[in-house]
């Protein structure tokens, strides 16, 4: 059994879709011959908690746990921050710390507001790779001080890494560069060149972050870029009661919202159909205060319910009881290259998907796949029409969702192919990925 070294700061109890892709690959791995050993913080802060997620750690899975100066966590605290505070309007006490919290963010965390976890993660990486004889690091990210921690650790030792890129390194600018700075613009791209570009192999979730990555030059050839998209475990589905219809037609969107990817949208096409009573939705996960305002001004809160957050396991029961399922892609910078895990959970659950946003990944495997109606969010007219003949086809009792197994998804063929990746990488030299597929 070979070693690696798992550099994640996104694990339970911490909740997420960050967190069940590292989940999943440290429960499958020693299938295929890799026992993961885990780097990762202690009192991880994050906007969402799953607790039930940590039955599902694996129990000879070891875990080093690292103290970390996080002070973004203080400052949310004290700034009273949270999702979707305006940086332009409202009271001006709001609109000063708003000021506040984005100035902290652009000019002290670099890459990101976790740096404060690098020094303590680095001893202890140290440390573990001088006891014991690892064939490999992997780091996964975001937050790109993961991937900053691994290319210390394997300058040092020698070590062959893999860095894991769920997101691009510059993919949330709103957070960390909302004023468009070119200072900090240029300083990421050098970073990222720089912490990247040491890597012996990246993995990308869709081949348009892979395409994006080797126009910007992160990766030196196509050959060092893996593809490996985000996934479904069917045990988990396995799990969960039959599913319990309602006769209202059922809308479900999972995740949190952000001003940038907002439930408005789908408000103007909701108010567009004829009979808008005959829907309902159901929204899990964090709604900012832009979107709330937004849905008491639809005329529409009483058909709305809101769970600021679920259980993972009680998320999918919500996705495989409704009748349809909604994606909402937003206004990234990179929004093209957006392959979020929830739409895997989508996938499994086997219902319609409704997805709104700019063409690209996402949209790009719904349609392939036939997994539903991929639109762009200003097209409202559409978005109703869809609805309309979805409502038209439950009252018939012809709604239906996706067909098929999808198995190339499930999370022990990805983690068959990550380790297929790892095994590349130490049956060579060292920063040498020349006989690696693009796309296993």
């Amino acid at each position: 059994m070979k070693r690696v070294l798992v550099i994640a700061y996104y694990f339970p109890p911490l909740g997420g879709g960050g967190t069940q892709r590292t989940l999943k690959f440290v429960r499958y791995l020693p299938e295929f011959g890799w026992q993961p050993h885990l780097l990762t913080v202690r009192q991880a802060h994050h906007l969402v908690q799953d607790e039930s997620l940590l039955r599902e750690i694996p129990r000879d899975l070891p875990i080093t746990a690292t103290s970390a100066m996080l002070p973004a966590r203080f400052l949310r605290k004290t700034t009273g921050h949270r999702p979707g505070m305006p940086r332009e309007g409202g009271k001006p006490w709001l609109r000063l710390l708003a000021w506040l919290k984005n100035l902290i963010f652009t000019c002290a965390f670099i890459p990101d507001e976790y740096a404060g976890w690098v020094p303590a993660a680095v001893a202890a990486g140290k440390r573990l790779l001088q006891q014991d004889d690892y064939a490999l690091i992997y780091s996964t990210g975001p937050p790109n001080s993961t991937h900053v921690i691994a290319g210390q650790l394997s300058r040092r030792t020698g070590v062959p890494w893999v860095a894991d890129l769920r997101d691009l390194w510059d993919q949330y600018p709103d957070s960390y560069n909302p004023w468009r700075w070119r200072w900090r613009a240029r300083l990421d791209d050098w970073l990222e060149k720089k912490v990247l570009g040491g890597a012996t192999h990246l993995v990308a979730v869709s081949e348009e972050m892979r395409r994006h990555l080797l126009q910007k030059r992160v990766a030196a050839r196509p050959e060092k870029i893996t593809v490996i998209t985000n996934g479904f475990d069917p045990a988990d589905f396995a799990a969960l009661p039959p599913p319990a219809p309602s006769p209202c037609f059922t809308v479900v969107h999972s995740g949190t919202l952000f001003p940038w990817r907002s439930i408005r949208p789908f408000l103007a096409a909701w108010q567009r159909l004829p009979q808008p009573e005959l829907l309902r939705l159901e929204l899990l996960g964090i709604v900012p205060e832009s979107d709330c305002r937004a849905i008491q001004a639809s005329g529409l809160a009483t058909q709305i319910e809101s769970k600021t957050y679920l259980p993972y396991r009680e998320t999918l029961r919500h996705l495989i009881n409704a009748d349809a399922l909604l994606l909402l892609i937003g206004r990234q910078p990179h929004a093209v290259n957006v392959l979020t895990s929830k739409l895997f959970d989508y996938i499994g659950a086997q219902r319609p998907i409704l997805a709104l946003g700019p063409a690209g990944a996402a949209r790009h495997l719904i349609e392939t796949e036939s997994l539903g109606v991929a639109l762009a969010e200003e097209d409202t007219s559409a978005i109703a029409a869809v609805l309309a003949d979805w409502l038209k086809q439950k009252a018939l009792g012809r709604l239906h969702g996706s067909a098929g197994a999808h198995t190339k998804y499930h999370r022990r063929e990805l983690t068959a192919q990550l380790a297929r990746v790892f095994d590349s990488c130490i049956a060579m030299p060292y920063k040498s990925a020349a006989n690696l597929p693009a796309s296993i």
